[in-house]
């Protein structure tokens, strides 16, 4: 059942990729959609195989840096400051959480459901 949501994730963020050039809001909800996808793959992990979230991240990071119309690198749609920072503050903090939890899956060290 893991490989399947892990390959779901990937699925779901190469999908993500193609309303994330389209400028407007479709490209704030290609962003949400490649959140999504990564959240998604954090229920793939196995202790010690992380393989498919890997993958997922570098496809989400992929898309916002290099592909989104919103917040790539270069020539990005003109937004308000204050929106721009917004977006990339939901991503890093996204990104950030998922990050420690798989790493705290994959290394076995999951301290949620053990009692004090």
């Amino acid at each position: 059942m893991k490989r399947v949501i892990g390959w779901l994730a990937i699925l779901m963020a190469a999908f993500s990729l193609a309303p994330s050039v389209v400028p407007g809001a479709m490209s704030l909800m290609g962003l949400g959609l490649s959140l999504s996808s990564l959240v998604l793959s954090v229920f793939s992990i196995k202790k010690g195989n992380k393989k498919h979230f890997d993958i997922t991240l570098i496809f989400v990071v992929f898309g916002v840096f290099l592909l989104n119309d919103a917040l790539r690198l270069w020539e990005s749609l003109p937004m308000p400051l204050n929106v721009k920072l917004a977006a990339y503050g939901v991503f890093v903090i996204v990104v950030v959480g998922c990050k420690v939890v798989a790493e705290r899956l994959s290394n076995g060290t999951n301290t949620y459901n053990k009692r004090v």
